[in-house]
């Protein structure tokens, strides 16, 4: 009997040691975010970043969206995605009607719903100044506009 409980622990503490994957996600199905500009710029992604004039935003860049593949290598998906991340929850119109009847893109998702995430075209990402109208924040209206300025 000893023998037993001794075999069945010692599988039972291999297999948490070795681990059977099951608790982590698939990182190769979801795209992925920089959780900072640094990073962004550290993953080959970066495409720029914005200074705004409202200090609802606490930063605001664009990075090429990608995802892990199965060697957790990143792997860019093409594409411009500008990423706001925001004191409150907030979404982005670009018209101050459709901001004004609450009509928005998007609003807070991505890693814990810290960041918006807003497609650019490639006009848009060309420009020194993107024009946004907010809508949100604790009263849910539209806020006004919001201008996002490119660093140099």
């Amino acid at each position: 009997m000893n023998k037993k409980i001794r075999k069945i622990l010692t599988s039972v503490f291999l297999l948490s040691m070795v681990g059977c994957n099951i608790d982590v996600p698939d990182r190769t199905l979801s795209t992925q975010i920089s959780e900072t500009i640094e990073e962004s710029k550290a993953n080959g992604v970066f495409l720029a970043e914005y200074r705004p004039n409202r200090k609802i935003i606490k930063k605001a860049w664009v990075e090429i969206p990608w995802v892990y593949d199965t060697l957790g290598n990143i792997k860019k998906q093409g594409g411009n995605e500008l990423y706001i991340e925001a004191i409150d929850s907030i979404g982005l119109s670009r018209t101050w009607e459709r901001c004004m009847n609450g009509d928005t893109s998007n609003g807070n998702m991505g890693v814990k719903g810290k960041y918006l995430i807003f497609t650019l075209t490639e006009e848009e990402l060309s420009k020194d100044t993107l024009i946004y109208y907010i809508y949100g924040g604790k009263k849910r209206k539209c806020m006004g506009e919001l201008q996002l300025i490119k660093k140099k």
